[in-house]
C-alpha cells in the first residue's frame, strides 16, 4: 500500500507527485498513455498562452526558445524532471474505478497484461480535461471524417476542410490547415471568434479573413453532419456547406467519471470540495481541471499547481505531521 496514488500524469498530477516525494509520503502515479499524455497530444506546432515560468513543476526552469514554450518543449520538459525526480510512475495503465475511503482505497486499472488492483491510503485524481472533448449533438457527429483532435495539417492537403469554434483551438487549427494547403471554412455561432483568442493570432486570423484565405460563417449553428459537409442553421435560413473533413474545436469538459462513479457529491457540474481540494469522500482529492465541470478557463496549470500542493499538504500532515520543504 502507498501512502498516495495519484490518477494522471499531466502537469498537474506529475506536481502532485512531486510534493509526495519532498514530504516523503510513497506515491503512486496512473496515467493511460505517456508522461503529460495531455501536452502530447496538443496540436503538434502549438504554442504556449502561458510564458515558461508559469508552467514550470518542481522548481525545474524551462528552457524555450521564444518568449512562450511550445508544445515539444514543455513534453520534454515534464518528461525530463519525472526522470530527474524519479517519480514512481506506470504509463499506459488506465484507471477503471476506485473504491474505500481514508486509509484503504483499492483502485482498478488496466495495463496491456491485464488488470490489476492498487492499494493507497489516499487518492488525488488530476485527470484534466483534454480526452474529454464537448460534443455537437446533431446526427453525423461519428462519422469517420468528423474529427476532435488536431495535429497538423499534411494530411488535409487540397481538402475542403470546416473547423467549428471560435476559441484558441479552433482559430490556431484554420491558421495551420490554411498554411498547410487545405480550404478552410470556420463555422462559429457567435458573431464573430472570441476576444480571449490569442494576441498573436487574433490579428492573423482577421487578415486571413478579410483577404478571402479563410472563410469565416458566423452566427452558424451545426444542425446536421453528412459524407459531404453540414447543414448550418443561421438567421437567414438552413445553409449547406460542403466539407471533405469537420474539425470540432468547442471545448472540453472534465474528466470526472472516476469521481461520480465513486460517489463524491456534484453541487451543479462541480464536485463538492473542501479549502485542500478533498472531496466528499474522505481522503479522496481533485486537483487541477477535472474538478471544473465544463468550466475549462478558470484553471490551468499555474493554478493547478497550487492545488496539487495544497492536497499533499493536507495528506502528509494527516500521515506524519510533516511540513513542506521550502
Amino acid at each position: 500500500m502507498v501512502d498516495v496514488l495519484v490518477v494522471g500524469a499531466g502537469p498537474v498530477g506529475l506536481c502532485a507527485a512531486l510534493w509526495a516525494k519532498r514530504l516523503g509520503l510513497s506515491h503512486l502515479v496512473l496515467e493511460r498513455g505517456t508522461v503529460a499524455e495531455t501536452v502530447y497530444r496538443f496540436p503538434r506546432d502549438m504554442v504556449f498562452f502561458s510564458e515558461a515560468k508559469n508552467i514550470e513543476i518542481g522548481g525545474h526552469p524551462l528552457v524555450a526558445q521564444g518568449p512562450k514554450p511550445t508544445r515539444k518543449e514543455a513534453l520534454l520538459y515534464y518528461q525530463r524532471v519525472a526522470g530527474r525526480e524519479g517519480l514512481n510512475i506506470l504509463t499506459y495503465t488506465e484507471v477503471l474505478g476506485l473504491r474505500g475511503r481514508e486509509g484503504a482505497f483499492q483502485v482498478l486499472a488496466k495495463d496491456r497484461k491485464g488488470e490489476r488492483t492498487f492499494s493507497a491510503r489516499y487518492v488525488v485524481v488530476a485527470t484534466g480535461y483534454f480526452g474529454n472533448p464537448n460534443r455537437l449533438g446533431v446526427p453525423g457527429e461519428d462519422l469517420p471524417h468528423v474529427l476532435y483532435r488536431y495535429e497538423e495539417a499534411a494530411p488535409f492537403f487540397g481538402r475542403e476542410v470546416a473547423v467549428v469554434g471560435g476559441s484558441n483551438s479552433a482559430v490556431e487549427a484554420a491558421l495551420d490547415l490554411y498554411r498547410g494547403g487545405a480550404k478552410v471554412t470556420l463555422v462559429h455561432r457567435g458573431k464573430w471568434v472570441r476576444p480571449s483568442v490569442k494576441y498573436w493570432l487574433l490579428p492573423d486570423f482577421e487578415n486571413r479573413v478579410k483577404e478571402g484565405a479563410i472563410r469565416a460563417v458566423m452566427e452558424a449553428r451545426v444542425e446536421a453532419i453528412t459524407p459531404e459537409g453540414l447543414w448550418l442553421r443561421r438567421p437567414e435560413g438552413r445553409e449547406f456547406l460542403p466539407a471533405d473533413f469537420v474539425l470540432v474545436q468547442i471545448g472540453y469538459r472534465a474528466e470526472d467519471r472516476l469521481l461520480r462513479e465513486a460517489g463524491v457529491v456534484y453541487e451543479g457540474e462541480r464536485p463538492r470540495l473542501s479549502s485542500e481540494w478533498e472531496t466528499s469522500v474522505p481522503g479522496l482529492f481533485a486537483v487541477g481541471s477535472c474538478a471544473f465541470g465544463p468550466d475549462t478557463r478558470s484553471v490551468f496549470i499555474e493554478n493547478g499547481r497550487e492545488h496539487a500542493r495544497a492536497a499533499l499538504t493536507a495528506i502528509a500532515a494527516r500521515v506524519r505531521g510533516l511540513t513542506p520543504r521550502p
